[in-house]
């Protein structure tokens, strides 16, 4: 019983693990604290581990995925995304993310880190590849995960640190 047991706490911590994403190198400016983790799976199929970061340069988004995923579909779904969520005015900022977001392939980490009053600069692979200096795009991007209508309300609890992955 008392491997059983054991076996079971090491399979929830390497899930834990698993779905934490680190900060790149290029972030290290500063405190960093994560407040949560999770994963995005889409039936049985995990498209990616995000994890949350708190700081004093502000919040960070940290995404390594699951498989490979073209920058069109990175980019329609963020735009689907913030039209669901009401965000009115947001083609503007296509042409934007359409030269800084790469095809991603599986393991690969996108970073969104949004400063107060600084929009939000974006890295792939710990490499900074592009910003867009304005607050609302913050606003409007994070809100995919963290505001409370998100499609995925389970995600944005285990991001915020009120559920466990």
């Amino acid at each position: 019983m008392k491997r059983l047991l054991l076996i079971a706490l090491m399979l929830a911590w390497s899930a834990v693990a698993r779905a934490e994403v680190p900060l790149p190198g290029a972030l290290d400016r500063g405190a960093w604290q994560r407040v949560g983790s999770g994963s995005l799976d889409w039936f049985v199929l995990r498209v990616y581990d995000a994890t949350l970061w708190r700081g004093t340069p502000g919040e960070a988004l940290a995404i390594r995925y699951a498989r490979d995923i073209p920058a069109t579909a990175l980019i329609d779904t963020t735009f689907e995304e913030m039209a669901r969520l009401g965000v009115d005015d947001a083609e503007r900022w296509r042409p934007a993310l359409v030269s800084i977001f790469p095809d991603v392939r599986e393991g690969e980490v996108l970073v969104a880190l949004r400063e107060a009053g600084k929009g939000v600069q974006f890295f792939h692979q710990g490499r900074p590849v592009g910003r867009i200096d304005e607050v609302a795009f913050g606003e409007a991007f994070f809100g995919i995960w963290l505001d409370p209508r998100t499609r995925e309300p389970a995600l944005r609890a285990q991001l915020l640190g009120e559920a466990r992955p």
